[in-house]
């Protein structure tokens, strides 16, 4: 990858980026300097110059790691990026101008370092992508958590009688992106908002929250989390299946804390483990369901 950049007040800003490497982590200095900005346009392939005989990189990145010193993203730095999928960055990133995303519609995935965060970095991105996104928050120490934030998409409705449009938003998306106060995210009102999300989302799309949540509980209230729970209950058998089908053996493990299966459940997840080749699905269910008959035994022996 070839980068050009200028320097300015000892930092350095990156103007384009240059080749057809599909993942780049941006280096953290430039002759000694730290990358501190990247400028309008700096991976866009929509806007190349005339000189540029080698290929823009944004036109075949999957994947980007931004610099710590990072502070700011220019406008229409990742314009056109169609198949970037993973942004990892700090929240330390203050100034992303507008349109910087646009045509973003592949990334689905944020990983933000959180320690010593500041501005208003992560509400900034989720604000300007609309599809569907998994973000991991990582505040060091082995605290992190982990959330989805639903799709979302707007249509202006014509008001006749009153001879203007009104925006219609579908999808909880919208909702879950203003759970920002003063630029940090509000767990409480993220929380809050999963009644709406069962009620628009898919089943799938719910179950993968409430697992993301309930596994990485970082600021979880003991409510909200008995709410995740509750709710997986009562989707129990998709929630296994979905695991299953996802081969997410450490989510499966995770639903026997706190599920109490029958022998006639275990018997279809252990079936359908075998037919679709989950070996270690259902090796974990026979064990289980052992386990789970011999502690039976020995209760009624009591």
């Amino acid at each position: 990858m070839e980068i050009i950049s200028r320097t300015e007040n000892d930092q350095v800003i990156v103007t384009r980026c240059l080749g057809t490497e599909q993942r780049v982590a941006l280096p953290e200095q430039i002759d000694g300097l730290p990358v501190t900005a990247l400028e309008d346009y700096a991976f866009s392939p929509a806007k190349p110059q005339a000189d540029e005989e080698t290929a823009i990189c944004g036109e075949k990145l999957l994947e980007i790691r931004l610099p710590q010193e990072m502070r700011r993203i220019g406008g229409y730095a990742f314009y056109g990026c169609r198949r970037l999928e993973r942004m990892t960055l700090y929240h330390r990133t203050e100034d992303i101008a507008g349109g910087a995303f646009t045509g973003c519609y592949r990334l689905r995935e944020l990983y933000v370092y959180m320690q010593d965060a500041w501005g208003y970095c992560l509400k900034d991105i989720v604000s300007e992508l609309r599809q569907e996104l998994r973000v991991t928050l990582d505040y060091g120490n082995g605290k992190a958590a982990m959330l989805l934030f639903p799709e979302y998409y707007e249509e202006a409705v014509e008001n006749t009688p009153a001879r203007i449009l009104e925006t219609h938003f579908h999808g909880s998306g919208y909702h879950y992106r203003q759970c920002f106060r003063d630029g940090e995210l509000n767990f409480q009102e993220y929380d809050r908002l999963f009644g709406e999300a069962a009620a628009w989302e898919s089943v799938d799309f719910c179950i993968e929250l409430c697992l993301l949540r309930l596994r990485y509980p970082y600021r979880l209230s003991e409510d909200a989390g008995g709410i995740y729970q509750a709710w997986l209950m009562e989707h129990r058998r998709e929630a296994a299946s979905w695991c299953l089908a996802f081969e997410q053996q450490e989510a499966l493990e995770y639903l026997c804390t706190f599920i109490d299966w029958s022998a006639q459940e275990l018997e279809e997840l252990i079936r359908e483990a075998n037919e679709g080749n989950r070996m270690e699905s259902q090796s974990f269910l026979m064990d289980y369901k052992y386990r789970s008959r011999k502690r039976s035994v020995q209760s009624f022996e009591l």
